[in-house]
């Protein structure tokens, strides 16, 4: 706007100079015809005012229709631009009254989800860099992740997930049913992550909460071992329900769908896979979250046959001794 002003002000310099001149030369060639023929000086005079004041006034109506003209564009373009400027900002207000409605009637707490909002916000392109990509990878993955749940999907975590499974035991209102296979639970119970497993289990279990394990021995020789029989003894003085289940004894149906699996109030499948089957050497391949109505009853089913093929450990099998 700035870069324009000297412009239009030259441009309206230049038509008042054409404006004046064309004035003087209709009065000039007024007075030389009249003059020429043969008219008082008087005459002559006066036709060349008339007439070069009539050519003044055309020319100036000219411009002013032309000046009209540009201003009523510009008043149109000017109120097509305030009609999408509001526009824009109705439909914004519109969109933030529709979420906010949105929010205020989600069974999550409406308090919850405001302060993620407000807290997102304090983030802003000049934080670190390293700090804004990070945020947006988080708040991307959540979204993702919620609506995966919202549909009632499958939720995949590559890696060996601890929220997810802590979260959920932490969560549960009626069942933790959970199936343990060494090839991924091998080592679990000594390591940080397997502490606080069992802790949350623990309150699970005092608080009313059904809590139940099934240990898979891949052989006969794995119910002497002294790690498998301290952890059987500790669970189950912790108030959950430990039982031992041997391959052999699983009915042939059900040997190819045996797996590492936690089941929350059986509404939620909590799917655990390794790399490969060999303990020693296995390490969690990807944590899976089932919520499709189908998979997990057939989950519910699994554990429920199980459960009544598999046995409550000896008591030989727990050495008194730590």
């Amino acid at each position: 706007m700035t870069g324009e002003t000297p412009a239009r002000t030259l441009a309206e310099g230049q038509s008042v100079v054409k404006t004046a001149g064309l004035t003087l030369a209709t009065g000039a060639i007024t007075y030389l015809v009249t003059n020429g023929l043969n008219q008082p000086p008087a005459t002559s005079i006066m036709l060349s005012i008339l007439i070069g004041g009539i050519t003044l006034m055309v020319r100036f109506l000219v411009d002013f229709e032309r000046r009209l003209a540009s201003v009523e564009k510009l008043e149109r373009d000017g109120m097509a631009d305030m009609k999408k400027l509001v526009g824009d900002a109705f439909s914004k207000i519109n969109e933030a009254t529709e979420l906010f409605g949105s929010v205020e009637a989600s069974a999550l707490q409406t308090d919850v989800v405001t302060q993620l909002v407000r807290h997102s916000t304090q983030i802003s392109p000049s934080s670190p860099p390293i700090v804004y990509k990070f945020v947006q990878t988080r708040i991307k993955d959540m979204s993702d992740f919620l609506k995966q749940l919202s549909e009632g999907g499958t939720a995949t975590y590559y890696g060996e997930d601890r929220d997810w499974l802590l979260g959920l035991t932490r969560a549960a209102t009626t069942s933790v049913d959970a199936i343990s296979l060494d090839a991924v639970d091998h080592g679990l119970w000594q390591s940080e992550i397997g502490q606080r497993y069992l802790d949350a289990q623990r309150l699970a279990a005092r608080a009313g909460r059904r809590v139940r394990r099934i240990f898979v021995l891949e052989s006969s020789d794995m119910e002497h071992d002294p790690d498998l029989q301290r952890a059987c003894r500790d669970q189950q003085e912790m108030g959950i329900e430990v039982r031992l289940l041997d391959r052999t004894s699983v009915p042939s149906p059900l040997k190819i769908q045996v797996r590492d699996l936690v089941l929350f109030d059986d509404i939620l499948a909590y799917e655990t896979l390794p790399t490969i089957s060999e303990p020693s050497v296995s390490h969690v391949a990807e944590t899976r979250l089932v919520l499709t109505e189908s998979r997990v009853k057939e989950c519910s089913q699994l554990y429920r046959e199980l459960w009544e093929v598999s046995r409550a450990p000896r008591p030989d099998d727990s050495p008194s001794g730590p």
